[in-house]
């Protein structure tokens, strides 16, 4: 039966994830992260490493007067993840992103992210293209 967890107990880069995607600090993403990690989305269904998903990533922030993660709720099985949440962002355009999703986190024996798979309704992002991201 999988264990609920209130926080990240034992689980440290998870919360360090949300975080630092939070605070826009790519540097301490980027620590979540095995070197050879993979970074997969339903919406263009490509493995991706970790650099290349967070040159996007960082375009939030400053884009951004607030980025959040709500509602977020964590269930572990072993070594894996699976995330609930809802990432938030108030563009400096005046629009609201409103990203529900979902991962399922590989970790590795060292307890860093090995792979992530994210899936939510791409449509939720035309938010992101219309402010040119």
């Amino acid at each position: 039966m999988a264990e609920q967890l209130p926080g990240p107990n034992g689980y440290e880069a998870i919360e360090r994830m949300y975080t630092a995607t939070e605070d826009g600090d790519m540097e301490r993403l980027l620590t979540c992260f095995e070197p050879d990690a993979v970074v997969w989305h339903a919406d263009d269904e490509v493995e991706k490493d970790v650099d290349t998903c967070l040159q996007r990533v960082s375009l939030l922030g400053p884009a951004s007067s607030k980025v959040a993660y709500e509602d977020r709720r964590m269930t572990a099985v072993g070594q894996q993840v699976f995330l609930q949440h809802t990432l938030t962002a108030d563009l400096l355009t005046g629009r609201r992103l409103r990203l529900p999703a979902f991962m399922r986190v590989e970790l590795s024996s060292g307890g860093l992210i090995s792979r992530l798979e994210e899936y939510y309704d791409s449509r939720a992002t035309d938010v992101l293209a219309e402010a040119g991201l």
